[in-house]
């Protein structure tokens, strides 16, 4: 059959020429956001796979590579999702009960086609998906739009089903208070499907679908989660030099999903993307987490992680890149009250807008390498610190924060410690402080409250130079 690409905005689905078109050809969807891009190029630069199946279409995604890769999927996979999910009485009740849903998700999605637009199709329940609707009782949606409702103060709905990023248990906590909103999870991918799902204000761990069949691959101290599935899909097409290449997986084989996690009785507990996970302090950490974390402290802005490698090339450290209002040192100074070291990033850098994919996605690539380079920079100014001879014993603490600050300090505030122990900013400190006292500061000298205050940074070198009279 002849494939036939298709720029799918929600009107395609609605007006039926999705359901039209698998009568006829095979359709390879396409977001509309991508058209005019580099990624339309990419589609129309070589012929477009060809199929031996009726009713079989494609979804073209590029994840954060920026390359196109279109996964098919055969009617009867999705078939089995549709009836799986439409046969639970929980998801019946969730829906009917709802009358109509707000699908705040492009359709042209795996998530959006089945909860948005299939699902609701089978059971009978109409939905709208106009930016400016009222309805409040059931969203098919994403953690970052509800973020953007709740500080927004926009009224909330009743209930949500969510999927992407794992779901952050604050922000989940934060709905039920405001306005008792009820969270659905689903996990999975465009490859697999549904995996499995949770409420993740009452469950930490994700509960497998009883279809799926897994298997954990040993890591470190995780594991790898792999699966078989009969929502699974066995053909991709990756765009490569010479075109489109087909990649097939053999039907009793077991697909590699890339996340990383636990596994007990319990559930599946996600960690993160397997090559999102980086050793930080000592400990393994998922960048995909601390954004998770973060999303749910309800700050204003974007907030993306990416890793960060140190000067000397010995393992990697945490990077931060914030749109948000807030200062460096004052995010610093929430992430360290709400997250565990390991979690805490070692530099924040600020901009007015998050690089962008040609398909709206962050490009963490060109983030990672501006993050990585204002690291280089602090670094190398943290080097050239330790020749500063321009403090002496005559140079008041006054003088030697407005230096590193540049404004006049308040006796209870001291934003240089907000920054952390670790920063350029208190390494300058501390070297200017030992300029000043001509003698050096003991490692747990600088551990103790003087060092979190103005006026306690006074009172320390006052009973400094007193007891080295």
């Amino acid at each position: 059959m002849t494939s036939v690409l298709r720029f799918a905005d929600n009107e395609y689905f609605l007006s039926g020429n999705f359901e039209s078109d698998l009568t006829s050809q095979n359709p390879i969807l396409v977001d509309p956001l991508w058209k005019g891009t580099k990624l339309e190029e990419h589609l129309t630069t070589f012929s477009l796979p060809s199929f031996t199946t009726s009713k079989a279409f494609c979804l073209v995604t590029s994840g954060s590579t920026g390359l196109p890769k279109m996964v098919s999927k055969h009617w009867n996979e999705i078939e089995q999702e549709i009836f799986y999910w439409a046969n639970l009485a929980e998801i019946q009740a969730l829906y009917q009960n709802a009358g109509k849903i707000h699908v705040q998700v492009p359709l042209c999605h795996l998530y959006g086609l089945l909860w948005g637009y299939l699902i609701p199709k089978r059971l009978g329940v109409s939905i709208d998906c106009e930016p400016s609707s009222e309805n409040k009782k059931l969203w098919i949606t994403s953690a970052p739009k509800l973020q953007s409702t709740l500080s927004s103060g926009k009224p909330l709905p009743k209930s949500a089903v969510v999927s992407g990023m794992k779901f952050p248990v604050p922000l989940s906590r934060s709905l039920r208070d405001m306005g008792g909103v009820s969270v659905l999870e689903i996990y999975g991918s465009t490859e697999t499907g549904g995996i499995g799902y949770r409420d993740p204000l009452r469950q930490n761990r994700f509960q497998i679908l009883p279809a799926v069949q897994t298997k954990f691959t040993s890591g470190s101290e995780e594991t790898e989660l792999l699966i078989q599935s009969p929502f699974l899909s066995h053909e991709t097409f990756l765009l490569e030099k010479e075109g489109w290449t087909k990649h097939s997986l053999p039907s009793n084989t077991y697909y590699a999903t890339g996340d990383s996690g636990n596994w007990s009785e319990l559930g599946w507990y996600l960690l993160g993307r397997k090559d999102r996970i980086i050793k930080h302090n000592g400990k393994r950490v998922s960048l995909d987490r601390i954004e998770s974390e973060i999303l749910g402290l309800s700050l204003e802005g974007e907030f993306l992680c990416v890793p960060v490698t140190d000067s000397f090339g010995f393992g990697e450290t945490i990077g931060l890149f914030s749109t948000g209002p807030l200062s460096g040192a004052e995010i610093l100074k929430i992430l360290r009250k709400e997250l565990p070291d390991s979690h805490v990033p070692r530099i924040v850098l600020k901009n007015d807008s998050i690089p962008k994919l040609p398909n709206g996605k962050p490009d963490y690539p060109t983030i990672t390498k501006l993050c990585n380079e204002e690291y280089r920079l602090l670094q190398n100014r943290k080097s050239n610190l330790k020749t500063t001879r321009s403090i002496d014993s005559h140079s008041s603490v006054t003088e030697i924060l407005e230096s590193i600050l540049g404004i006049q300090p308040e006796d209870n505030k001291h934003l240089v410690y907000d920054y952390g122990m670790d920063s350029i900013q208190y390494t300058e400190l501390i070297l200017k402080l030992e300029n000043k006292i001509k003698h050096k500061i003991p490692d747990e000298d600088k551990q103790t409250s003087y060092f979190a205050s103005f006026s306690g940074i006074k009172e320390y070198i006052q009973e400094k130079l007193y007891l080295l009279k």
